[in-house]
């Protein structure tokens, strides 16, 4: 097996498992999205804001210990044929009660993705709308170049916020919020 199948090749999950096990692929990260697999480039800009973003959440369930928050190593199976790993993502403990030793075999409660250069716009709203396709509450696109944040919830129009706005957690992380100029400074 190569470490990395042509883009257009569909794998099995088997498959996909086996190639992420390999020693040449211990560092690097991959999503396996509708049988074919794509690996997520590293960027310091855009890890030091999801840092931010999972530290923040953290300190959120220190004082309200509802749910999980994962980062750039928890993956999530929307479906039969697609594992996505957020940059950051939130579960609570009323859909994980227990949790797994490998990914969640469900949908994130929250996902965070944040843009990083080798990202299209379109291509994470489109994983945005996936997300929510498959179960996600909210979903949290943030564009670092622009120091602003789109909002996604299912059945609603996308909310843009800016630097002055205040990010909130909804129904999925209730009193949970955060100044949207604290992950940009």
């Amino acid at each position: 097996m190569t470490s990395q199948p042509p883009e257009s090749v569909q794998i099995t999950l088997a498959e996909y498992e086996a190639l992420i096990a390999l020693p040449e692929n211990t560092n690097k990260v991959f999503e396996w999205v509708d049988g074919e697999i794509a690996e997520k480039t590293p960027s310091f800009v855009p890890s030091k804001i999801a840092g931010w973003v999972l530290t923040f959440i953290n300190i959120h369930l220190i004082k309200n210990p509802i749910g999980y928050v994962t980062g750039e190593q928890g993956g999530y199976r929307l479906s039969e044929d697609t594992l996505l790993i957020p940059d950051v993502g939130y579960i609570s403990k009323a859909r994980l009660p227990e949790m797994p030793e490998r990914e969640v075999l469900v949908a994130p409660d929250l996902a965070v993705e944040v843009k990083s250069p080798s990202d299209s716009k379109r291509a994470m709203r489109q994983k945005a709308e996936r997300y929510l396709k498959h179960g996600t509450s909210l979903v949290w696109l943030v564009f670092p170049e622009e120091q602003r944040i789109e909002v996604y919830v299912p059945n609603q129009d996308v909310i843009e916020l800016g630097l002055e706005d205040t990010l909130d957690g909804g129904e999925v992380l209730p009193s949970f919020t955060l100044a949207i100029k604290e992950l940009f400074s």
